[in-house]
C-alpha cells in the first residue's frame, strides 16, 4: 500500500513540475518600455490608466504575443494591476506600441505618496506576465520596466502667478 501511494504521489508531483511551459531554446524576451500612461477614468475608489508600452522582438522568429498581465508598484507598495489581450504577432527586430489598462486603487496609492514624502525618493516599477507563441512552443514570463531602467517621464506643470 505505502509503494502504490508513494507512485502516485511521484507521479502527481512529476505532472505539477513538468507540466509547465518553458522558453524554447534560443527565444528571448522582448524588449520592453513605458512608452505613455494617460488616466482614463476617475471613480471613488479607483482610476484606471491606458498604458502604452513599446514592445520589440529581439528574436531571429515571428514571436505571437497573446495577452499581459500587469501589477504597477511605486515605492515596492502595488498601487494596481490590470490585463489585456493582443494576439499582435511580432516579425524579427520589429517594435509595436501595446496597449492596455490598469485599475489604480487610492489607498494603496495614498499609502506609496506617504512613502515617497517620508523617504524623500520616488521610484515605478510595471511587472509584466507577457505570454508568447513562438514555432517552437508556448511560453509565458515576467518583465519589470522600472524607473531605474527606464527614464522618467519629464512633466512640465504650469506656474500659476
Amino acid at each position: 500500500m505505502k509503494k502504490v501511494t508513494f507512485a502516485v504521489l511521484a507521479c502527481m508531483i512529476a505532472l505539477f513540475t513538468a507540466c509547465g511551459p518553458t522558453r524554447p531554446k534560443g527565444i528571448k524576451n522582448f524588449q520592453l518600455r513605458l512608452a505613455d500612461l494617460d488616466v482614463v477614468e476617475t471613480a471613488l475608489t479607483f482610476a484606471k490608466l491606458n498604458v502604452v508600452i513599446d514592445a520589440t522582438n529581439p528574436n531571429g522568429v515571428d514571436v505571437l504575443v497573446d495577452r499581459m498581465e500587469f501589477e504597477v508598484y511605486v515605492n515596492g507598495q502595488n498601487i494596481g494591476s490590470g490585463a489585456a489581450s493582443f494576439r499582435e504577432m511580432f516579425a524579427p527586430g520589429e517594435s509595436k506600441k501595446l496597449k492596455g489598462k490598469v485599475a489604480v486603487d487610492y489607498i494603496s496609492t495614498g499609502m506609496a505618496v506617504l512613502s515617497i514624502v517620508k523617504s524623500d525618493f520616488a521610484s515605478y516599477s510595471l511587472r509584466a506576465k507577457v505570454y508568447y507563441e513562438t514555432p517552437m512552443g508556448n511560453y509565458h514570463s515576467w518583465s519589470t520596466i522600472s524607473s531605474a531602467s527606464s527614464p522618467t517621464p519629464d512633466f512640465d506643470f504650469d506656474e500659476h502667478p
